[in-house]
Parts: structure tokens; sequence; C-alpha cells
């Protein structure tokens, strides 16, 4: 497990949110994540890589997205969320 120092916040503001998490990896630029199961989203908007430091490998910003227009945009379904192949 990979430590980050995750820095999460709202858009436009800088109310941020400062904890330690571990990660399988380190998230990358413009992946989204979520801190648990039923947590808000966050889009990662700045990765840095911090090999000096005994406490972390990397400090991750992000900010909160709405988990339910990236899954319409991101995902092949219709705007009622189901997809039927070969349907007009």
């Amino acid at each position: 497990m990979h430590k980050v120092f995750l820095h999460t916040h709202e858009k436009g503001t800088a109310n941020w949110v400062n904890v330690i998490k571990e990660f399988g990896r380190i998230p990358l630029e413009d992946e989204y994540l979520a801190t648990s199961v039923d947590s808000e989203w966050y889009q990662v908007e700045l990765v840095i890589h911090t090999p000096f430091s005994e406490e972390m490998e990397a400090e991750v910003y992000a900010v909160k997205v709405d988990h339910a227009k990236v899954k319409q945009k991101k995902l092949s379904t219709s705007p009622s969320g189901v997809f039927f192949p070969g349907a007009p």
C-alpha cells in the first residue's frame, strides 16, 4: 500500500480536508477516487511525488465531483441509465 497525503476540496473554494490515506497505487491526474464505500467522488487535479518523505509517498490534490454526472458522461448509457444495444 502507498501512503498518500490527500487534500480534497469543493470546486471554487479553499475548504481543504487533509488526510493520510493508503492506496493500492498512487492516483494519477484526472482519475477519480473515493475515500470510502459511501463517500463523495473526487477528481485528481495534481500529484506531487515525495520520495524524500518517510511519512508519505505522494501528495494528491482532488476536487469534489458529482458522481452521477461523471457516470452519465463516461458510461455508454442512455439518459435513463439503461442501454439497449441496437435500439434507436
